[in-house]
């Protein structure tokens, strides 16, 4: 016999993905919580463990509060124990759900900062559960300092909750050094805080951010879920990734170098998008909305063209065969007029040579004065579209753009592709 645990963090609950349809049920974290709840549920999950943010904010409280106690009933009747700690979003919310006694199941750990450890049997099977909470918003103290007070028995297999910054020394929020938390008498570390998954160790310990169930935006692509651990003894334990994020976030690049007119162009969109999807079909059960960010490249005598067409793409939606819609996101035009010489061309003084020359600097991650003072213009009218009232909701949402200078670059580097084209086609009449 085994002990099933279901590990996750990053739920956010109040919040919801972006660049799907907003009245989408499955755009909001909750969806997403009731539908791990409901796989606990079936499988007879034994323990389900959350590392940190699982509400987003305190003014999302009374959101996330309903489905909150709403999946803790519902895992109490069958009766599966939670071990949660508190994340930098959450650090004086999730005590007002889970700290208060109301719950004898659902066991926090940490709070206030101050590391816990419980034991928990399930079938003949002793697990200690140790963690540690933050106790405000920011912590500039490593956590696991703290630790050497806390002696795990090493009879028993452990598990460690944290939630922090894995190698960032200067971060404020928990920093965590990964040589400490390998020398530590732990069989298994989950970590939150970092919404992507990803492993450091498979064992001796098992180190790993679980990443967040439900994929948020266009940084986190890939495939999302919580872990399935199944421990049978100290030194047994199997891991699988359960797919439940209902948004999948992925990028594709297209060569339409070949794309003579507009069906043409739209032929090569439409079977590209299918044919990369297809490619995850066996991970689409569960997913709901899978969303592209489409780079074009290649080079064409058609840029001018190809840059109408592919603005008209913010509407595209198709269906795999799983039900799952096909939704694009953002659109990235890198292709390059037919240009015999490029390097050539830069060197002329005219304004095809200023543009070539710019291309040029851009691919290469070079700067030039020029360069620099088109970045700085994007920076002036972003700022300004942004500020305006119009975008109020989305600043409170934290739902901006994020003004990089990889962005800049990338925005400019369209621009100048579709200028050479339009100015290398006058040439042409």
């Amino acid at each position: 016999m085994s002990v099933k645990i279901l590990a996750t963090a990053d739920l956010h609950l109040g919040r919801t993905a972006s660049a799907v349809p907003e009245n989408a049920d499955e755009c909001s974290t909750k969806f997403t919580w009731q539908r791990m709840v409901d796989w606990c549920v079936r499988n007879n999950i034994d323990v389900l463990l959350l590392a940190g943010d699982v509400v987003d904010e305190d003014n999302r409280f009374f959101e996330a509060v309903g489905p909150l106690q709403s999946g803790f009933d519902r895992l109490k009747n069958a009766g599966i124990e939670v071990f949660l700690i508190a994340g930098n979003h959450d650090h004086n919310v999730l005590s007002q759900v889970a700290g208060n006694n109301q719950y004898d199941h659902v066991h926090m750990l940490g709070a206030g900062g101050d590391w816990e450890i419980q034991t928990h049997s399930v079938n003949n099977i002793e697990i200690q559960f140790m963690g540690w909470s933050f106790p405000q918003k920011y912590v500039t103290e490593e956590p696991v300092r703290a630790l050497h007070n806390l002696k795990p028995d090493p009879n028993h297999f452990t598990i460690g909750l944290l939630h922090g910054e894995v190698n960032v020394p200067d971060s404020k929020y928990a920093p965590l050094g990964l040589d400490r938390l390998k020398e530590l008498p732990v069989d298994a570390w989950i970590l939150g805080h970092i919404h992507k998954p990803v492993e450091f160790q498979e064992k001796d310990p098992y180190i790993a951010y679980t990443g967040t169930p439900h994929a948020l935006n266009s940084g986190e692509p890939g495939l999302h879920g919580p872990l399935l651990l199944e421990v049978e003894g100290k030194q047994d334990m199997l891991i699988k990734r359960i797919p439940l994020s209902p948004v999948r976030y992925e990028t594709l690049n297209i060569d339409v170098s070949k794309a003579e007119d507009e069906e043409s162009f739209r032929n090569m969109v439409s079977s590209g998008l299918l044919d990369h999807g297809r490619g995850y079909i066996q991970e689409l059960e569960n997913v709901a909305y899978l969303v592209y960010d489409i780079e074009f490249t290649g080079q064409s005598p058609y840029t001018r063209q190809i840059y109408t067409w592919s603005r008209e793409l913010k509407d595209y939606t198709t269906e795999l065969e799983t039900g799952t819609r096909v939704l694009v996101r953002k659109v990235l035009n890198h292709v390059q007029p037919e240009v015999q010489n490029l390097e050539e061309l830069a060197q002329n003084e005219s304004p095809a040579g200023k543009l070539a020359n710019t291309i040029l600097a851009i691919q290469k991650g070079d700067s030039t004065p020029f360069l620099d003072e088109l970045i700085k213009e994007w920076y002036i009218q972003v700022n300004r579209i942004d500020s305006a009232s119009a975008y109020h909701p989305m600043r409170m949402e934290n739902r901006l753009r994020q003004k990089t200078a990889k962005e800049a670059r990338e925005y400019i580097l369209e621009e100048c592709n579709r200028l050479l084209g339009v100015l290398l086609a006058q040439q042409q009449k």
